[in-house]
């Protein structure tokens, strides 16, 4: 009898202390020191002639501390079908369904270190995942949310949606909220493709895309319920052992707490609402439209940004502004220390093949930047956020002012730029605060040089310095130097916008309508993922119903 209660303490023992003995110190320090970023996902959807797809994710991770080799790839419905997965070389990758969850496990050749990257393909197909749009009578279509990342940025997100053959571009219907970049034919099945691209995905930020087409397209499509039958047919039928269950259990808490309620007190109800606080992280170019500048200035930050990066420069200033974009960034995401973010994509499309500047393109810029940042304050508290970022203006003239040397002076000046440039009162701030600091400009300070000297050369591509000889530093006093930076900035405003009163209407007013027909229009619709509720946009629902994220 006593062997066999310690064989049982013994089994008990170890069944509690496995997965304890499993993480070692050094798992636990890897999971600490874990960090890494997504360099690019490319998502490529195949709809099927039977409303079902295939889906195709290529997807580069770098990691920066620490090290994995497994990541979790979350799927549109719990009852996806697994395909395959190969990594960069060629390697076939273990994949596996994730048990009571929508994920895929993807483990991968080796295990990957800090410096590293591991780029793979994984390809699924889902059933069941195109719905009739009750909105467009004889149209159907769906919705996809690619895989967003829990604990990481996103660099690159490109989303292709590759509809059945015989779809033409005039015939299709996007969401009003999320218009596609561009189309093209797909050289594999002959098939149109609906392209969305987004950069620079802040952690568990996701990018809903959405298309309608004609429904003759494929032979079989679900019907989205509604009302009622929405809530009998997605919700109360499938749930009803847990809804069963939760009944039971909620008579008894009534009873209960009835019961030892008797004779309390009452107390009077309170209403609190809670909202998220400081919503960090956003660029100088997107805190200028949270605190309310303008869209000229924010067209101006875009510009020194891009001359700061030496994206852009200038081949002439009079008797109109001309820019040149240079070649790595035109088709690029930038270099990997200087990524081009997605405003700067829009501001540099806008650049004409003669070197001016188209302004309409400059107004989407802007638009974009405003309906970015509205959906990323979203659930903030906006004045808080307002006082967060006057504070980083403020922490950014304090560097400069605190600066001992010209030389570091100079440098605090160039790194601060755009945040100083988004003071209220920028001029007189600075001849007021650093009138009596000495500033030397540098050679490479495109967004100094260009207009400040007189009838500039055009630089050097690559190198940031003008021809026709070295150009030797000399000192200035804060002051003139103040007055130089002024005038060119307040030029800049005026030769990036002929009409800047009509530029600024062209911004505040709500999206226009886009050359083809939205999807939807109205209030959204409502349906379920399996083991995952999705409010959507569009006429259905496929979602990845989990973050993505390595071990």
């Amino acid at each position: 009898m006593v062997e066999h209660r310690k064989t049982t303490f013994l089994l008990l023992l170890f069944i509690i202390l496995t997965p304890l003995l499993r993480l070692s110190p050094d798992t636990a320090a890897n999971a600490q020191n874990l960090q890494y970023y997504i360099n690019h996902e490319y998502a490529k959807v195949f709809v099927n002639k039977d409303g079902s797809i295939d889906l195709i994710y290529d997807i580069e991770i770098a990691c920066v501390s620490g090290s994995f080799n497994v990541s979790y790839i979350g799927q549109p419905k719990a009852d996806f079908n697994l395909g395959e997965a190969f990594d960069e070389k060629g390697n076939a990758l273990k994949i596996s369904k994730v048990s009571g969850s929508s994920e895929v496990e993807v483990d991968f050749h080796s295990r990957v270190f800090a410096g590293e990257s591991v780029r793979f393909n994984l390809t699924t197909s889902v059933p069941k995942m195109v719905y009739l749009d009750t909105l467009n009578p004889g149209y159907a279509g769906l919705q996809f949310i690619p895989q967003w990342w829990e604990e990481t940025s996103l660099k690159e997100l490109r989303v292709l949606i590759v509809l059945p053959k015989g779809a033409v571009k005039e015939q299709i219907k996007t969401p009003p909220d999320r218009f596609y970049n561009s189309t093209f034919t797909d050289p594999e099945t002959g098939g149109l493709v609906v392209y969305w691209e987004k950069f620079d995905l802040a952690p568990n930020e996701n990018f809903p895309v959405g298309v309608s087409f004609p429904k003759e397209l494929v032979g079989q499509y679900q019907v989205q319920r509604t009302g009622w039958d929405a809530f009998v047919y997605n919700i109360l039928l499938p749930n009803a052992p847990i809804i069963g269950a939760g009944v039971v259990l909620l008579v008894v808490i009534v009873l209960v707490v009835r019961n030892a309620a008797k004779r309390r007190p009452y107390e009077k109800p309170r209403l609190r609402i809670e909202s998220l606080g400081v919503r960090r992280g956003l660029t100088a170019v997107e805190a200028a439209w949270l605190l309310g500048l303008g869209p000229v200035k924010i067209v101006v930050a875009m510009l020194y940004g891009l001359m700061q990066k030496r994206a852009v420069w200038v081949t002439e200033s009079e008797p109109k502004l001309k820019l040149e974009v240079q070649p790595e960034f035109r088709d690029a995401a930038g270099t990997k220390d200087l990524p081009i973010r997605y405003y700067e994509h829009r501001f540099i499309d806008s650049v004409k093949d003669d070197g001016t500047l188209e302004e309409n393109g400059l107004a989407s810029a802007v638009a974009l930047v405003r309906d970015t940042v509205e959906e990323k304050m979203r659930g903030y508290n906006r004045q808080e956020n307002v006082k967060y970022y006057q504070g980083i203006v403020e922490q950014a003239w304090k560097q400069v002012e605190g600066a001992g040397t010209p030389e570091l002076a100079s440098t605090a000046f160039d790194e601060n730029l755009l945040w100083l440039y988004l003071d209220g009162d920028f001029g007189n701030k600075f001849k007021g605060n650093l009138g009596n600091q000495v500033f030397i400009p540098d050679p490479a300070w495109w967004w100094y040089w260009w207009w400040a000297r007189p009838n500039p050369h055009p630089p050097v591509p690559g190198t940031g310095a003008p021809t026709g000889g070295e150009i030797k530093p000399q000192p200035l006093p804060g002051g003139e130097f103040a007055d130089k930076v002024v005038s060119s900035l307040e030029k800049s405003a005026n030769d990036l916008v002929t009409n800047l009163e009509k530029f600024a209407d062209s911004i505040a007013p709500a999206k226009a309508e886009p050359s083809h027909a939205p999807a939807r229009r109205g209030s959204g619709g409502f349906c379920a993922c399996a083991n995952c509720a999705c409010a959507c946009a569009c006429v259905s629902c496929a979602c990845a119903c989990a973050g993505g994220r390595v071990r």
